[in-house]
């Protein structure tokens, strides 16, 4: 659909350009819904002396398309180990078996705790976690009126202008540092 105005009056009316948008198949008319498209949908025979396909060689096509979706990323999986298990072997980087068993140990039991500085890592997570909402939570409590102040009210846009100019271009990576600065570093997470 596109607005057009007409010669008369000035008025806007919708004009379609169906037609022209989609070349030469539109002025064809599209035909009616074929009798084996609804078959594949409803499961019964196209035609009254055909059958449907068994359902064991609808799965196993279904098995192969999705053998075909996987295998690149497999692929992908077995030749980034074997890199690095070649890297691992003449360079101090640890082996991906070694990984797989520290990572076993890690993840075992996320929830200990032996002191400030010695937890597990869903105690991290989870203090990470809380810290991001907080952040974010003060950013919208703040941000979003702030925002619908300077988009309504010309003379705070005017003043906000040159300050959102300044720090458009930084980068957020470049704001850890400074938040670590101005924050104190990270704080450990208190037991208990």
């Amino acid at each position: 659909m596109k607005l057009a105005t007409s010669p008369s009056g000035g008025r806007i009316r919708i004009v379609s350009l169906r037609k022209f948008e989609l070349g030469d198949d539109a002025r064809r008319p599209r035909p009616a819904r074929s009798a084996a498209s609804s078959a594949d949908q409803t499961g019964a025979p196209a035609t009254p002396g055909e059958s449907p396909a068994p359902p064991a060689s609808r799965a196993l096509a279904s098995l192969a398309a999705a053998l075909r979706a996987m295998m690149p990323v497999a692929l992908g999986l077995i030749v980034f180990i074997g890199i690095w298990a070649l890297i691992a072997q003449i360079s101090t980087l640890p082996n991906p078996a070694k990984t797989w068993e520290a990572a076993l140990i890690l993840f075992s039991d996320p929830f200990y705790v032996k002191g400030p500085n010695d937890q597990g890592i869903g105690w991290n997570i989870l203090g990470s976690l809380q810290r991001v909402a907080v952040g974010f939570g003060l950013a919208a409590l703040v941000g979003i009126p702030l925002g619908f102040m300077i988009g309504r009210f010309k003379f705070l846009s005017d003043m906000a202008a040159p300050i959102i100019s300044l720090l458009r271009p930084v980068s957020p990576l470049a704001w850890l540092p400074i938040g670590l600065l101005v924050f104190k570093g990270p704080v450990p997470r208190r037991s208990g």
